[in-house]
This record gives structure tokens, sequence and C-alpha cells, in this order.
């Protein structure tokens, strides 16, 4: 049976620069192949077998599993390497005391600088070298620290609040030719421009009939909700509400759930749908827990709104700027920008349209803020 042949050519460049980085010269791997044939590997004009690869990769003590990580690019999460350079340095362990088990130096410097990473097996057999065990490691990769898509919620969350475009933009470029990442590049897109109708179709397809939810799909229903069609919003909610016990524990899931609620209710209110928006609203009172506060402040705020479309109301108004009076007074600039800038930007919609009073309190808001 023939091998599968290697032939994208960002592996002979990737291939060559390690070499070099090495101090490897061509015939270094002369016992394996040819210099002629690897010339032309790393030239991207010959291409190689897997086995032909692994053998001349396992001249450099580096697997095939590291080696793509560096060819391809592929996004690391930093803290594996962090952790164990920490509890390496700590046991007074060199990073040549791991040739034995075949990791390199090379590319246990890689592994620490979060550049690559490391099989199973070598984590595993490095670790009881150190004589620590895998929970531990485990524990420490946790303790206090956001998994590698967690780090990049929060960059777009942040990213959004302060109207960081350019941030977005480089966040969804960044993102989307990796197919792991692209429903998150997608949801970050949304946030600064609109979504084709393929892209709108994909994200429909991704969150409709969801089995279990985790903060995946809530991100990316925050950020593209105001994309979707009412039938779908309503069909997502519907099927979300079935079963929230877990949810209701998990603090982090509880944020998310009320701010995409929120953003739920703008978009009813941008749709003249204040009714929807008041009925999409009561789901989300069974989140607020007594020391959630930014969940409560953000429900209030967008009780008020409501109220305000479907009443009138100018006391709603003072509602609302009690909320953000809160966040100015816990400091929370940003928060506090952001909320006005809603604020302004619905009672302006609401103002325009027909049978609202003169709303002296909102041109007083507008003029003198707080």
């Amino acid at each position: 049976m023939s091998q599968k042949k290697i032939i994208n050519s960002r592996y002979g460049q990737a291939f060559r620069a390690i070499r070099e980085e090495q101090n490897l010269s061509l015939d270094d791997f002369k016992k394996v192949i040819s210099r002629a044939s690897l010339s032309r590997f790393e030239l991207g004009e010959a291409s190689l077998s897997t086995d032909k690869l692994e053998e001349v990769l396992s001249i450099m003590h580096l697997s095939i599993f590291t080696f793509l990580f560096l060819a391809d690019n592929i996004p690391v999460y930093r803290r594996y390497g962090e952790v164990f350079q920490l509890l390496r340095e700590q046991r007074e362990f060199e990073r040549e005391s791991f040739e034995n088990i075949d990791l390199s130096q090379w590319t246990l410097k890689k592994f620490e600088e979060g550049k690559v990473m490391l099989d199973f097996a070598q984590v595993e057999s490095a670790l009881q070298m150190m004589h620590i065990p895998l929970y531990e490691y485990t524990y420490l990769l946790d303790k206090g620290e956001a998994d590698y898509f967690g780090e990049l919620y929060k960059r777009v969350d942040t990213a959004f609040l302060t109207e960081d475009w350019t941030l977005l933009r480089k966040i969804y470029e960044e993102s989307i030719p990796y197919d792991d990442f692209r429903m998150l590049a997608l949801a970050t897109k949304a946030c600064y421009e609109a979504l084709d109708e393929n892209e709108i179709q994909e994200v429909a397809d991704f969150l409709f009939g969801v089995d279990v939810w985790t903060n995946l799909e809530l991100f990316v229903f925050n950020y593209t909700v105001g994309q979707l069609s009412f039938n779908l919003i309503r069909s997502i909610w519907i099927d979300f509400f079935k079963n929230v016990t877990y949810f209701e524990d998990n603090r982090e899931y509880r944020i998310r759930i009320v701010r995409t609620m929120a953003a739920t209710c703008l978009v009813m209110l941008e749709r003249e749908r204040a009714s929807d928006a008041q009925s999409f609203l009561a789901y989300a009172q069974a989140f607020l827990q007594s020391t959630d506060e930014f969940t409560r402040c953000l429900f209030k705020f967008t009780q008020a709104l409501v109220n305000y479309a479907q009443t009138k109301d100018t006391q709603a108004l003072e509602e609302m700027k009690k909320v953000i009076g809160i966040f100015d007074y816990l400091g929370d600039a940003i928060l506090a920008e952001k909320y006005r800038r809603i604020m302004v930007k619905y009672t302006t919609i609401l103002k325009k349209k027909k049978n609202f009073p003169d709303l002296r309190n909102f041109e007083e808001f507008e003029k003198t803020g707080l």
C-alpha cells in the first residue's frame, strides 16, 4: 500500500525554518533522505510520505504532531506550556533532562513559549519524571484561568463594550481561517457589520436544535441575534429553556444568558415588537441571583427600556439613568458609557415614532448626561 504524501508547500518551508534554527545541515539527514530530495521538499518542489517525514523529523527529535502545529500555524493555548515551565523550574529540572523520553530542548522550549503543543503521552511522561500527578497539572491549568476560547470571548466582549471595531475586525481575521474558530469569527464579525446570507444560514444551522449548550453556542447567539429571523430566535429560546438546570448554578453562563436576552429585547424594540421583548425579558428573571449585580443591573436597564417603549412613561428614563449611575459609582466607566449610548440610541429611535410625548428629561440627558 502506498503511503500518503505530504504535499503542502508550507510543510517544506516550516521544516527548513526548524532545521536552520537547530543549526542542522541537509547532510545531517543523509542517512534517511538524500540532500537533493530534502532540498526539493523544502522548496515545495517534491513531496514526502508520512513515514518519511516522521523519519526526518525524528532526527530533530520532533514529533509529527508538534510539527503540524508549527507548519499549520494552529492556535495554541499558552497556559499548558506556562504551567509546565513553572513546575519544571520549581522542581529544578533543566530542559535537557527530558531528552531521554525523546523530548528535545528545542521542542520543550517552543512548548513553554506557547508556540507548539505536545501530544498527551509526552506531557504525561514528562510529568511522571518530575513526580507530578496529572491531576495536579490539570488543576493548575484550570485554576483562575480560562481556556483559549474563553480568552477570546473576553477580548470580544471588551472590544464590543468599548466599540473597538478595529480590534473586532482583527480578531475576526485571525480566527476565520480555522474551522474550529469559524463560528466565533462569524459572531465577532456580526458585532461590526452585517453577515451575508450564507453566513447567516451557517449560524442558523449551528444554533438550531442545539442539544447541549456551551459557552460557544451562547456567545454566538449573543452577538448574532440581531441578524436572525424572529421565528428562529423564538425557536432557539424555547428549546433553550426546556432544560436550564445546569445554567442556574453557573455564574458565567448566567451572565451570558442575561446578556443575550437583553440583546434579544433590543432587537425586538428595533423591529417594533415591544410586547415580544416583554415576553422574552420575563424568561431572564429566573437567572437573577442576589450576588450577580451585573445581571441585575442589566435586567433593570432592559426592563426600563422595554417599559418605556410600551407605556411612553418618562419615569422609565430615570430607571435607566439609575443603572448607569450605579456603573459610574462603581467606577466602571466602560459599562456606564456603553449603556449611555444604548439609552440614547433606543430612546431616540422610540422618540421618532408617532404618539410619543415631548421627552424633556431625555433632551436634558442628551445635553448634560447624568
